[in-house]
């Protein structure tokens, strides 16, 4: 029998990211975790790439930060969860990306400008969260697990 990181594996990106039962589904969306997705993505490709990706995310963090919040408008997610059929669903979310991506090309710049700040923030924050975290699982392994001595 295979275990479970094998099995894990070899769900797809999709399965991985969307599954029920981790809480990343479209509640779990922020433009911190768009961020760090697309920085974590671009790092594994060539340097050149990565750099001038670091140089010019402030457009891509204003985005994902209005998409972030247009895609956690209460009256939305109130539409998006009473529909059951899959289709449908999709359906919404796509009409919402548009309406957004609309409302995007008419803010200006300072308004961007200002959700890529807020952006910025967000991954920052995120980012100090999870090496807090980190170091509190490691510090519980010692804990629980301490290194033997030879």
């Amino acid at each position: 029998m295979r275990n479970a990181r094998e099995v894990n594996h070899q769900m797809s990106e999709y399965e991985q990211a969307y599954k029920a039962k981790s809480g990343r589904g479209i509640r779990g969306f922020s433009s911190g975790w768009a961020s760090w997705r697309w920085l974590s993505g671009v790092g594994s490709k060539e340097k050149s790439w990565f750099l001038g990706v670091i140089h010019g995310r402030g457009g891509y963090q204003a985005w994902t930060t209005h998409l972030a919040r247009g895609l956690q408008d209460p009256d939305f997610l109130l539409k998006f969860e009473a529909e059951t059929d899959p289709w449908t669903r999709s359906k919404l979310v796509g009409q919402k990306i548009s309406e957004l991506r609309k409302s995007f090309m008419k803010t200006t710049d300072e308004q961007r400008a200002e959700l890529a700040r807020q952006g910025e923030v967000e991954l920052k924050t995120g980012l100090e969260l999870m090496g807090r975290d980190k170091k509190t699982i490691q510090d519980l392994i010692v804990l629980g697990d301490p290194p033997t001595t030879k």
